[in-house]
């Protein structure tokens, strides 16, 4: 299993103003945490709590008909184009970076055993749109469009303009190129979908967009090139069954969701850094941002106070980010609690030779690169705990689809136990919808009239400055 090292917040180590005496703490709540894992655990199954997202490492016919559809398309197809964006994205584009061999769509149909190519369109910047777009060939290219809604603008905006593209080069046979995941039930893919015929797959209800990587939403991406989606959800299956244990003691994302809420409320630690030390980690921090910022960044709680709660996600890279950003969290302000991802085992061992002997850097020579990565990361948690700033370390013995499903779930379940702790609903989004509202008025939806009316006021009104 991969591991939770929570050493370096203890006020042992980084003194009593900026950490906790961590033992104590999961005595002190040892009560509430056991409260919270069973609550979310009996309310898991029930409609309207959108905790459908535990139960999707069970979903074995999900799993089937990924794998029937993957089998189907084999070898017809040289990319995979996926149009999403946040949540729809984020979890696919982690896993893929991180599973697939680095420099995938670089490498020949040889290296990458006739899978095809991926890629992840997740913005409407047209530079990149029009680019991707001269760079595909689209009669070879699955398109697979992914919101829950169907409807979400820049999403449906890309899937209109690749639609017509597929038509006028492919005519009616354009519909074998298309391949869309949406609500079982609504919504305007969904009709789409059925009137033109394409291939569906379901988001199930209760399940939010950050939530969603383990549904079709990733599965169906990782299973067309190639990854074992069997690795993945056997990973789920195992971490789940760990996190439904009531022992903080014993429960990972328990003590790991405690660690931040402490941190952030008692010792004002308001900025949560996720920093793995591994290239093919790096999106996993980008999908960490969304996950910890869109559940928990709330106005109000659930008994309707204005608490404006959340801390705010920061993503880096070990070791690339030591030299732009560990500057400023060793003397900068201390508000920070850092989230090292270290690896154990790397798929390959580089040496580095033992040439300039007899200068400052022979004592590099007859190292391995795997060493000093490994030695930096090590080395950053204690130069940090010098400058008493807390960190913890989540170590996986390797990178592969059942360790990286272990950490994500484990991330998921911390979120939701963490959304508890600060009583506030960690599956609602009201700012993101009040943005999406006003663009579909911007951009004259129906219905939203009154809105654009309003809209177009507030950014026509003169700035008015009172000396």
């Amino acid at each position: 299993m991969i591991r939770l090292n929570y050493k370096y917040v203890d006020s042992a180590v980084v003194g009593l103003e900026n950490g906790i005496s961590v033992q104590r703490e999961f005595d002190n709540y040892k009560d509430i945490i056991a409260g919270i894992i069973s609550d979310l655990n009996k309310r898991k199954d029930k409609p309207g709590q959108w905790l459908q997202w535990m139960n999707l490492g069970y979903s074995e016919e999900t799993v089937w008909y990924v794998k029937e559809y993957a089998a189907l398309v084999e070898n017809r197809f040289e990319n995979i184009l996926v149009l999403g964006i946040g949540g729809s994205a984020l979890g696919g584009l982690a896993l893929t970076e991180a599973l697939l061999k680095p420099f995938w769509n670089f490498l020949s149909n040889e290296q990458r055993n006739n899978y095809p190519r991926i890629f992840f369109l997740d913005n409407i910047d047209p530079d990149t749109i029009v680019g991707l777009l001269d760079f595909l060939d689209l009669k070879k290219t699955l398109v697979n469009v992914i919101t829950k809604s169907g409807s979400t603008a820049e999403t449906m905006s890309q899937f209109m303009i690749i639609k017509d593209k597929l038509e006028s080069e492919l005519g009616a046979d354009y519909r074998k190129n298309i391949v869309a995941t949406t609500d079982k039930n609504t919504g305007v893919l969904k009709q789409i979908a059925e009137q033109e015929g394409y291939k569906m797959f379901i988001i199930p209800d209760d399940v939010g967009g950050r939530f969603s990587v383990f549904s079709a939403v990733g599965l169906l991406p990782f299973a067309l090139v190639g990854i074992d989606i069997d690795d993945i959800i056997n990973g789920i299956k195992d971490m789940d069954l760990a996190l439904k244990n009531t022992d903080i003691n014993e429960n990972i994302a328990a003590q790991n969701a405690l660690i931040h809420y402490l941190l952030d409320l008692k010792k004002g630690k308001s900025i949560s850094v996720m920093m793995p030390y591994s290239s093919r980690l790096k999106y996993v921090a980008d999908w960490y941002a969304q996950l910890w910022a869109e559940s928990l960044g709330k106005q109000q709680n659930l008994n309707g106070d204005i608490v404006n709660i959340g801390q705010t996600p920061i993503k880096a890279l070990g070791a690339t980010d030591q030299h732009s950003q560990i500057q400023l969290y060793n003397e900068g302000p201390n508000d920070k609690i850092i989230t090292f991802i270290r690896v154990g085992e790397f798929d390959n061992n580089l040496q580095i030779p033992n040439i300039f002997e007899y200068t400052g850097i022979g004592y590099l020579g007859g190292k391995s690169v795997n060493d000093l990565l490994n030695a930096e990361a090590d080395a950053t948690r204690v130069a940090l705990s010098d400058f008493n700033r807390p960190t913890v370390t989540i170590t996986l013995p390797k990178i592969n689809g059942y360790y990286l499903a272990q950490l994500l779930y484990m991330f998921e379940v911390q979120t939701a136990i963490a959304g508890s702790l600060y009583n506030i609903d960690a599956f609602s989004q009201p700012g993101v919808e009040q943005a999406k509202n006003y663009t579909y008025a911007l951009m004259g939806r129906v219905g939203y009239e009154e809105s654009a009316n309003l809209l177009h006021e507030k950014m026509n009104e003169d700035f008015i400055y009172n000396d």
